[in-house]
């Protein structure tokens, strides 16, 4: 099975491809009023805005570091699959083929140990819940 690989702090990380629309340069976001805690801000993403939450901030209470491998990971809503979501995620330039089996919870990865992770296990309930309410193009 095909993963994106990723970092949150010095913590590795894997999601399976098949949540995943594309990856993205990161990019300058627009500001969201009253947007959930979470939630870094939006951009327009083929002709729709996508709100996007910064993994760092919601995990490290820093934001992600600006650099070449960190990337918008934009991905499918598990609760809707016409709403899409950014997550801002260092060092998202690697894809790993590894068996699910082998994570237990870790498997070796490029850089040490790596966490298998869902989109439901990074992000709170309530945080996706609201990003789920969300309009999907600008009023």
């Amino acid at each position: 099975m095909l993963f994106l690989y990723f970092r949150i702090g010095d913590e590795g990380f894997a999601m399976a491809i098949d949540r995943i629309a594309e990856i993205v340069p990161l990019t300058e976001l627009k500001k969201v009023r009253q947007a959930p805690l979470g939630v870094a801000g939006s951009f327009e993403y083929r002709g729709r805005y996508v709100p996007v939450v910064d993994l760092c901030a919601l995990e490290l209470g820093r934001p992600a570091r600006s650099r070449l491998s960190t990337r918008i990971v934009v991905v499918r809503h598990p609760h809707d699959e016409t709403t899409l979501l950014g997550l801002i995620a260092e060092k998202a330039t690697e894809m790993l083929r590894l068996d699910p089996a082998e994570f237990a919870p870790f498997a070796q990865g490029p850089h040490g140990l790596v966490q298998r992770i869902e989109l439901e296990d990074l992000l709170p309930a309530s945080l996706l819940a609201a990003i789920g309410s969300q309009p999907a193009s600008p009023s």
